[in-house]
Parts: C-alpha cells; sequence; structure tokens
C-alpha cells in the first residue's frame, strides 16, 4: 500500500468519478483505476462498486475512507511541519461553495492568501444544502454558505452579513417609485423569479417570509434557475421580480439595468459562512486558509 493508491480511493469516492479523480490528481484514469485495483489486492476486499451508473464505495470502502484521509491528512501535516521549518507551505486548498460566496467573496480572499502562500485553489460550486451534504459525507474539508442548516457536525464561523433585496426590472412601473422601501401589497401580486430549493438566498427569503406569517407557495412563480447571472437577466428584461443577495446585483443596479427596493416591514437580513466538520481535521494547508479567512473577517464559531 503506497500513498498514491490511497490518495487515487481517496479521490474516486470524493468525486464519485474515475475521470474526475484523474483530473484532480494529474494522473490519467487507467493510472487511477490500476492504483485502486492493486489497493484492493492488497486489502483482500472490494472498495470500489464499478456495477451500477455511479461509482460509489463499497461497504469496506466506506470504512477504509475515513482512515484513508487521515492517512493522508497525517501525510500532509509531516510534509507541513517541515516545511513550515524552512518557512514554506505548499498544497491545494479545495472548497465546496455556495453560489454567491464562490463568486463575491472567495475571489478576493483567494487573491489576498495567494500573495502570502503559493497556493493553489479548487473552488467547487454547490447550492447551500448541498454544500452542507459534501461536507457530511467528508468529501471536503472546508464549504462555504449562505444559511445555516442544523447539523450538530458541523461547526459555521460567521464571515459577514449581506442584505437580501427586492429585485426588479428598471421599466416604467418600478423607474417612477421614489421610494427605496416596498410594503409587501404592492408586490405580493408580481411573478416571482425563483432560485433551486437548495439555495441559500430562497431558504433565507422563505424563512423571513414565514416569521413574517406570509407563506412562501402562496407567491406566484414565473421561473427557477439555478444562475445568478440568468436570475439577473431575466429579471432586468422583465420576466418577473426575484428576492437576491444585494452584492450579486450592485454591478446591474450601478449600470440601470435593475433596481433594488428594501420590503417594508421585513428584515432581510442574511449572513455568509465558512463550515467545517467538528469531527474531521483539516489539513495542514486548509487550517491555515481557514485562519486567514476568519483573520480576515474577525470572526469565530457560530
Amino acid at each position: 500500500m503506497d500513498f498514491r493508491q490511497i490518495e487515487a480511493f481517496v479521490y474516486v469516492v470524493r468525486f464519485r468519478s474515475f475521470s474526475k479523480a484523474a483530473d484532480a490528481i494529474y494522473l490519467t484514469q487507467p493510472t487511477v483505476s490500476s492504483h485502486i485495483s492493486n489497493l484492493e489486492k492488497e486489502l483482500g476486499t472490494k472498495l470500489i462498486d464499478r456495477s451500477g451508473k455511479d461509482v460509489e464505495p463499497t461497504g469496506a470502502g466506506r470504512i477504509f475512507f475515513d482512515y484513508a484521509n487521515n492517512l493522508i491528512n497525517i501525510r500532509d501535516n509531516a510534509i507541513f511541519t517541515l516545511n513550515e521549518f524552512t518557512k514554506k507551505i505548499e498544497g491545494k486548498v479545495e472548497i465546496a461553495a455556495s453560489t454567491v460566496p464562490a463568486e463575491y467573496l472567495l475571489p478576493k480572499l483567494l487573491i489576498g492568501f495567494r500573495k502570502i502562500y503559493d497556493i493553489s485553489f479548487s473552488v467547487d460550486q454547490f447550492d447551500s444544502r448541498q454544500v452542507v451534504d459534501e461536507l457530511l459525507e467528508k468529501k471536503y474539508e472546508l464549504g462555504m454558505a449562505g444559511t445555516v442548516i442544523e447539523n450538530n457536525k458541523l461547526e459555521y464561523h460567521k464571515l459577514t452579513e449581506d442584505k437580501l433585496v427586492l429585485a426588479t426590472p428598471c421599466n416604467k412601473k418600478f423607474s417612477s417609485i421614489d421610494s427605496s422601501v416596498l410594503p409587501f401589497e404592492a408586490i405580493k401580486d408580481e411573478s416571482f423569479i425563483y432560485r433551486e430549493s437548495g439555495s441559500g438566498t430562497r431558504q433565507e427569503f422563505e424563512k423571513i417570509f414565514i416569521r413574517h406569517g406570509i407563506d412562501p407557495s402562496s407567491i406566484k412563480i414565473a421561473a427557477r434557475f439555478n444562475s445568478i447571472d440568468a436570475i439577473k437577466q431575466a429579471v432586468s428584461q422583465g420576466l418577473g421580480i426575484s428576492v437576491m443577495s444585494y452584492i450579486s446585483i450592485e454591478d446591474y443596479i450601478s449600470f440601470g439595468r435593475m433596481k433594488a427596493f428594501d420590503i417594508e416591514g421585513i428584515d432581510l437580513t442574511r449572513a455568509f459562512y465558512i463550515v467545517t466538520h467538528k469531527k474531521r481535521p483539516l489539513s495542514p494547508v486548509n487550517s491555515v486558509f481557514l485562519k486567514y479567512v476568519l483573520d480576515s473577517y474577525n470572526t469565530s464559531a457560530k
């Protein structure tokens, strides 16, 4: 058993794909398959179920996965300690992030971190619920999300606050409104454009409306998209209105393609979090990046 085999196994389980695992660790797919086969022969058991449409770990594979992760982290910690001794930090940070953090928070953080350390990043984008699922399945050590999905295995570190706003087109109806605040009665019959059900923005929007006695199912939906850019285009062209993160539409507002309103009597403040698994030790480079992010926002665990 060697670390190349163990690393190949960890990435195949993480990505549920031989080809994606190969890309992630810069090997060919046949090489990854060979590593897995040799590992299975050495351990005397099947670790990967290749019979179905998706690549899944067997029961033995799920057991071995936690040990394999720990072995990789022990190796990385040893390398990190030696590199720290010579003032050198290397590796790759892999993050599961929901849409708004991935597109509007992470780029600035990555730029700042790379000014200090020559580290590469891999950012995979999911909705907030999927980010939590990825962390619970231990496919990633770090996640960023726009809502808290309660689970006692996870630790949420609040980074910053944002405001959800009512995004509207700059058509005659909304351009003539001088106030920055609209009563819910004025928009309750409008057609809304929604994000996917796992979106943190959508979940925060629905939780806030429920707290104010408004049934989300009573809202008329014109369309659903899982892309912020698609929603921005749809709103700006008049398909409907939407509740969106303010930082995600600042550009459209500044260019006069969209307007933003608060909803009277409803506090649409929300927060963004970096999330970790309480029982999964962080690899050295992830630990350093987490500290950098928390220091950047001067934050602590929730």
